[in-house]
């Protein structure tokens, strides 16, 4: 038969997917993995979709989305992230993925490139590479918790140099960016006219501090901002995003998802609507939940001092297991056969992401803490102690 294509099946995939994919082979195993909360969407959510449905929403919707529904996010990213909208500056997406797909889509040229942070989501490169364009990976600062680092950011742009992506809160380190920084990196991105691409899906969670949107902090139409229903109101199967920008951006956008999806789910985007205009006390609740589990995981790794980043957003740890001496693949494969704890290796994430792995505070409290438990008893038996090498070597 034909081959495919050589260029689609040199896309590098997701390690997260690969880890799900070898604890799923495991026996009841302790799943740590991935950023599907444990919660159901609640029910108000459900309850107006199925009467929607039931009504006969069950067709196509204009390409950007409802009307409704683009009010309403219009009137959330104005009141909740102090951005600047109107339904124009809107488009409805399949998920936070289909945003920000679709935003490469319209913006890049075959060899351009796209700044990306390392470590960051696996899919930022995946979704470059398959536009046949080439991800630069820009380091974040781990002395300051893997913070955006602008001095770092700017020896990188070369003539190709098309966009940023800038993610925060972020997957996978929790970070959660100062104004300054931001400021700071949007900065070079006017001095070099580039896009900026915000990746804000953990906006709503948010532990420590405030969540800054960059579009508030000037020139605001080089900024194409991602958000996306699944994280905040446990809505990850229903698909369902938006982006944010410029008007004449926002149509072009629309317009480059019909051959793609056509338009984000219809069920999908009745239900958002009731997210943004029923009660929000669900989003306090998970909130509060992932603050817990923080807690209970940090508990279990300073136990026996294993070092981590604290997270302030999103639901992730990233424990420090370069002590091990073991690669995070070697580490992550060995904790799953040993000790039945599913985790991702902090190599998925990008080259910096090296030495640690990422812990998801998605999974129920019981399995955080007795995965991060047995984590740390892992990491704290493979030390490599103080004399340990000298010890064995012979006479």
């Amino acid at each position: 038969m034909p081959g495919l294509a050589q260029h689609a099946l040199t896309t590098p995939h997701s390690g997260i997917r690969r880890m799900a994919d070898l604890a799923a082979q495991a026996e009841s195993p302790i799943v740590l993995v991935g950023g599907d909360p444990n919660f159901t969407t609640p029910r108000h959510i459900i309850d107006s979709a199925a009467e929607a449905a039931r009504g006969g929403a069950t067709g196509y919707t204009a390409a950007a989305g409802i009307a409704p529904l683009r009010e309403a996010i219009a009137e959330k990213v104005r009141n909740r992230n102090g951005i600047k909208a109107g339904p124009e500056n809107v488009c409805v997406t399949t998920g936070g993925c289909g945003g920000l797909f679709t935003s490469m889509l319209i913006l890049l040229e075959p060899g351009d490139e796209v700044l990306v942070p390392d470590p960051g989501w696996s899919n930022y490169p995946a979704i470059v590479h398959t536009l046949s364009s080439t991800p630069v990976p820009y380091p974040l600062d781990a002395r300051a918790g893997f913070a955006l680092d602008p001095d770092a950011i700017e020896p990188l742009v070369s003539a190709r140099t098309r966009a940023m992506i800038i993610n925060s809160p972020s997957n996978p380190t929790g970070a959660v960016e100062s104004a300054d920084r931001l400021a700071a990196a949007l900065e070079i991105a006017r001095r070099h006219d580039l896009w900026l691409i915000s990746d804000e899906c953990y906006d709503e969670l948010v532990f420590d501090g405030g969540h800054v949107s960059t579009a508030t902090l000037g020139d605001s139409d080089r900024v194409i901002t991602i958000f996306t229903f699944s994280k905040s109101y446990a809505m990850t199967g229903w698909r369902i995003g938006y982006a944010v920008g410029l008007a004449a951006v926002i149509e072009q956008l629309a317009m480059h998802q019909e051959p793609v999806v056509t338009s984000a789910s219809t069920i999908s985007q009745h239900g958002a609507w009731a997210a943004l205009r029923g009660p929000q006390d669900c989003v306090e609740e998970m909130r509060n939940a992932y603050m817990d589990r923080r807690h209970i995981a940090a508990a279990e790794l300073e136990r026996l001092a294993v070092a981590y980043v604290r997270p302030r957003g999103g639901f992730f740890v990233m424990a420090d297991i370069s002590e091990t001496g073991l690669d995070s693949w070697t580490f992550a494969r060995r904790l799953l056969a040993e000790e039945n704890v599913a985790v991702v290796p902090g190599a998925a994430f990008g080259a910096r992401g090296e030495g640690y792995v990422r812990i998801s505070l998605a999974a129920a409290p019981e399995n955080v803490e007795t995965g991060t438990r047995l984590l740390a008893q892992f990491v704290d038996r493979l030390r490599v102690r103080p004399g340990a090498a000298q010890a064995a070597a012979p006479s």
